[in-house]
């Protein structure tokens, strides 16, 4: 389930996803509950609540959550304003 709340931000609930990419979005995940697994670029990332992680333009990821569903914040950057230095998250 994802609650769109803007074309910038969402808050997703995963259980788990399939492996695919973005390729103009760079993609911030904050963990607000439980836990999260992230495959990226090859590795693998285990989220707990408040850790972020930054998907890059073209990374191949995926996520699954350990046992109940993972609750996190999604930040969409396009690769216009990376190039412009506009938005930065610090998650805060």
């Amino acid at each position: 389930m994802v609650a769109e709340i803007s074309d910038k931000f969402a808050v997703a609930v995963i259980e788990r996803s399939l492996p695919h990419f973005h390729r103009k979005t760079r993609e911030v995940y904050r963990v607000q509950r439980g836990t999260l697994c992230v495959g990226r670029a090859g590795y693998g990332h285990v989220l707990a609540v408040g850790e972020t992680i930054a998907i890059e333009p073209g990374e191949i990821h995926r996520g699954s959550a350990v046992g109940e569903p993972a609750w996190i914040e999604v930040v969409r950057v396009t690769a216009r304003e990376i190039a412009a230095g506009g938005i930065v998250y610090t998650g805060q």
